[in-house]
């Protein structure tokens, strides 16, 4: 996935990678996310900062309200879903991560291409 115009919840074109507040780190986590009022679907965590995250959610989700990101032994997180392309999203922390948590969920769930070597 390339960092080219992509499509905001406004049906507006932006274009990603000019605006990041943090640094990026790749990681995959198996996550469930939830938009208030329905139920829990699974999603990818492809990249964590202290401000937000990338996923890949196979379930569309409306965009309309916060939604609510949890990983296996954290609470949840309130996010804001600032893009979407595809079965990608783009989310946005409402309280940005305490950098000693972020560094914590980054060494506890490296991408599998960094375990492996």
């Amino acid at each position: 996935m390339s960092d080219s115009n992509v499509k905001g919840l406004q049906g507006k074109r932006i274009k990603r990678g000019d605006h990041r507040v943090s640094t990026r780190a790749g990681v995959e986590i198996s996550a469930e996310v939830r938009e208030p009022g329905l139920g829990r679907v699974e999603a990818m965590i492809i990249d964590l900062s202290l401000s937000g995250f990338r996923m890949r959610c196979m379930t569309r989700l409306t965009g309309e309200k916060n939604i609510f990101m949890g990983l296996p032994s954290f609470a949840a997180i309130e996010s804001k879903i600032c893009w979407v392309e595809g079965d990608y999203y783009g989310c946005e922390f409402v309280q940005a991560l305490h950098p000693a948590v972020f560094d914590h969920i980054v060494s506890k769930y490296p991408t599998l291409k960094m375990a492996a070597s």
